[in-house]
């Protein structure tokens, strides 16, 4: 009970003090957002293209029986090449984005608010969710999560 309403006064300190430049941030990451929900999905997708698409053309265009064309030819190098850029390129992209945001966070909020903004976030994330959850455990990981997102404000 009592971690419940520490908890709103911590959160309506925040709502006060940096919810509109948090509001702000998230409109002007959300391009870089998108682009790693892409990027997430293309893992998934490249992996599949890249399997399909050298059987499909080996059979219906090549008309070659492609399990032989695998063992006898460069097809295989292809699957394999398709499948190591498919896990690789997203990660890159992901990485991309991760840095833009920290740089956006560095360059405009921080000497604003003093802290990143990334941490901010998450700790006002963690914040409404231990206070929408229904169960005792899930409250005391997101205060935990919380707890840990302020230490790193403060350090």
């Amino acid at each position: 009970m009592q971690t419940s309403s520490l908890s709103a006064e911590k959160t309506g300190e925040l709502d006060q003090k940096f919810g509109r430049l948090i509001d702000q941030f998230e409109q002007e990451v959300a391009p870089y957002d998108r682009l790693t929900r892409f990027a997430a999905i293309g893992t998934f997708g490249g992996v599949i293209v890249s399997i399909l698409v050298p059987i499909l053309y080996l059979q219906f265009v090549a008309n070659v029986n492609p399990y032989h064309a695998f063992m006898s030819g460069p097809a295989m190098y292809f699957v394999i090449g398709g499948i190591v850029a498919s896990k690789i390129v997203p990660r890159l992209l992901m990485a991309y984005s991760n840095h833009k945001k920290h740089e956006l966070s560095r360059t405009k909020y921080k000497p604003i608010t003093g802290v990143c903004m990334c941490d901010l976030y998450q700790f006002r994330t963690h914040l409404q969710k231990m206070e929408k959850a229904s169960v005792a455990a899930e409250r005391i990981r997101h205060a935990k999560l919380a707890n840990y997102y302020k230490q790193k404000m403060n350090s």
